[in-house]
């Protein structure tokens, strides 16, 4: 069991320490030298893990796809707004990417078409998570009643670029809380009905404050 768990730590130290080298450098600017010096273990124990640099960049995009599917799959409240969970959801992605060199990395790949299995695909799994809770929003008659067939996608395309942009430009997190804040405050007026447009609380949610 202690061999177990020390072999744990260490493939969670490698995964950590591919994530930071892959976010600066991009995959063909890391080597396994790099990785291995970075996370202070020898060749041979990151080659008891992974048999490649790929199957390094795999383990970090399948660890940063899981967090988001984690947060993506938060049970709504069913007495809530569905609007304001995607709010929520965009102030949660901004403290992942912030906390997560994985999650950075792994969009760092996706920038520059490094290949990734199709099961992994960052951008589609958020998406999905948008397109559903506008579902869930258009079902509460929450939506505009004029919104384009492909709302969605464009919000989906809207908060994830935006998001993404600030972390790239390590955007400090209490300034990013409020650049998302402000974005919001614009796009509620074209998916909700203007009256109701108020009544949301475009901030970070109170349960997590910004750093």
């Amino acid at each position: 069991m202690v061999k177990q768990e020390r072999a744990r730590r260490t493939l969670q130290r490698i995964v950590s320490a591919a994530a930071d080298r892959f976010e600066k450098n991009g995959y063909n600017g890391t080597t396994l030298d790099d990785i291995s010096r970075e996370a202070g273990v020898s060749k041979g124990a990151l080659y008891f893990h992974f048999g490649s640099k790929q199957e390094v960049a795999d383990a970090v995009t399948e660890h940063s796809y899981g967090l988001l599917e984690d947060l993506l799959d938060i049970e709504p409240d069913p007495g809530g707004s569905a609007v304001q969970q995607l709010i929520d959801l965009t102030h949660g992605l901004s403290r992942l990417l912030h906390d997560e060199p994985t999650l950075r990395a792994a969009l760092r790949f996706h920038r520059e078409r490094t290949r990734l299995g199709e099961e992994f695909d960052h951008y589609a799994l958020w998406l999905a998570g948008v397109e559903r809770q506008l579902a869930r929003a258009a079902e509460r008659r929450e939506l505009r009643g004029d919104l384009p067939g492909r709302a969605g996608r464009v919000l989906a395309m809207v908060t994830l670029f935006s998001v993404e942009s600030l972390a790239a430009r390590r955007v400090p997190d209490r300034e990013a809380a409020q650049q998302i804040t402000d974005l919001w405050n614009v796009l509620l007026g074209a998916f909700v009905p203007l009256p109701a447009a108020g009544g949301f609380r475009t901030g970070v949610p109170e349960p997590c404050p910004a750093r």
